[in-house]
């Protein structure tokens, strides 16, 4: 479970963003200590030119008000490794080489913190000392005698210009690839769903998108599915309607047309008639089918168990052994009439073709709410069970039967279920029958 979990927080867009952003802090922090694991005996035996100017004025004080005899001794008991004081009783030595214009620079400070010429401070790197920031400082000091003072005295930066440079170049490589792993992360999945728009606009039967990427990116390259489906699944109906409608009304007008040529008796009119009402009722279930497409009803609160049993009712009152288990009230957000036509449909066509329905709603499914529809007939073959959703197209048993229809009932109800967002499946009921399922989405109960 924890293994999981800590997938799941990595997975998500917050979870990775955090886990760029802790990156990024580690990094800042490992480079902070390697600077000071690597730089501090350095800079612990380098002073800073104001660190050691103050140091220098501070010996060179306490010697100047200490005997000259015990001068000496003073100097050595302030002596370190890394500030080396000598007394000497004479002048200063004087400078061995060309002094640097750092050294003359420091110098100056120096004489100028003692209040003193600069003639008696003498400043220049150390001899025979291989580090660079080894100086040699040479004071005069008051009622005679010099000080000599060698220790390291480093520049005003601690990093020199290689380190910068060096520290500069990974700080922008270890940005620039968090900046590069934070846009492909998201900008990856987001040009992906882009040009896949863009193909469903140029080809309806695309393939559907490949989910990946964050789990708010699959979210969406989800819905984009699912819309790209239910379009599809809408465009490809409407063809199959219209291919259908120019084949059904084909044979009605050619036996018009032959009937008017040849022969113009009162049976004939007769005959006549009954195509045009056969060609009516074609086209009242045509404008029906488009209705549950293309339904501008708006969405209302109602108490879906008290919609289902009003379907249940209305198919009942017209002599249909309709039978609905009771249900707690559950509001739900629907085109309600829409949704009334739906199951009026498909509680008919279980009382037509299954001698009775049997209809039950479920709440406890935590992603959908389920209604189920149970006929006791002789079922449809998995060969057709996909094939009756399409419009105009009846089963071999239906045909069999001799009952009238126009086998538009399920796509009308496929077609409005969809809209809502739900899914509708055909299964086999224990020990016979034909069970019809429909899953509406549960983010609509209030």
């Amino acid at each position: 479970m924890k293994h999981r979990l800590s997938w799941m927080l990595f997975a998500d867009l917050r979870g990775q963003v955090a886990a760029i952003l802790l990156l990024g802090l580690l990094l800042s922090q490992l480079i902070a200590a390697g600077l000071y694991v690597g730089l501090l005996p350095r800079w612990e035996r380098v002073q800073r030119p104001e660190s050691a100017i103050s140091r220098i004025v501070m010996v060179s004080r306490l010697l100047e008000n200490t005997a000259l005899d015990r001068r000496a001794s003073i100097a050595g008991l302030l002596s370190d490794a890394d500030f080396g004081l000598r007394y000497q009783p004479g002048l200063p030595a004087p400078a061995a080489a060309r002094i640097s214009a750092e050294d003359e620079l420091l110098g100056r400070q120096l004489a100028a913190a003692l209040k003193m010429p600069l003639a008696r401070v003498l400043v220049e790197t150390a001899t025979g000392s291989s580090a660079l920031d080894s100086k040699r400082v040479q004071i005069a000091l008051s009622g005679g005698g010099s000080l000599e003072i060698e220790t390291a005295i480093g520049l005003e930066h601690r990093l020199g210009l290689v380190e910068q440079v060096g520290l500069a170049i990974f700080s922008l490589c270890a940005i620039g690839g968090l900046w590069a792993w934070l846009t492909w992360m998201v900008n990856a999945p987001l040009a992906h769903v882009a040009r896949g728009a863009e193909q469903v606009g140029l080809d309806i039967r695309s393939p559907p998108l490949v989910e990946h990427g964050p789990a708010q990116l699959q979210r969406v390259i989800r819905a984009f599915n699912d819309m790209h489906r239910r379009l599809r699944t809408f465009l490809l109906d409407r063809t199959t309607m219209l291919g259908a409608i120019s084949h059904e009304l084909r044979t009605p007008l050619t036996r018009l047309r032959l009937r008017i040529d040849t022969d113009r008796s009162a049976s004939e009119k007769l005959k006549m008639l009954e195509d045009i009402e056969a060609m009516e009722h074609m086209l009242n279930s045509t404008l029906a089918y488009v209705r549950g497409v293309d339904d501008t009803e708006p969405q209302e609160v109602v108490d879906l168990a008290l919609l289902v049993q009003t379907a249940c009712d209305t198919v009942g009152d017209l002599g249909g052994d309709v039978i609905f288990a009771f249900a707690p009230a559950c509001r739900y957000r629907c085109r309600p009439h829409a949704l009334m036509r739906a199951l009026t449909n498909i509680i008919t066509n279980a009382v037509k073709h299954g001698g009775s329905a049997r209809v039950a709603l479920a709440t406890d499914d935590p992603l959908a709410v389920v209604i189920n529809i149970e006929d006791e007939g002789r079922g449809i073959s998995e060969a057709e069970k996909a094939k009756v959703f399409e419009p105009f197209y009846r089963s071999a048993s239906a045909l069999g039967s001799g009952r009238p229809g126009m086998g538009l009932g399920l796509s009308i109800a496929r077609s409005i279920v969809l809209s809502h967002g739900g899914s509708i499946e055909l299964g086999d009921r224990t020990p016979i029958g034909l069970r019809v399922r429909i899953a509406l989405p549960r983010a609509s109960i209030m």
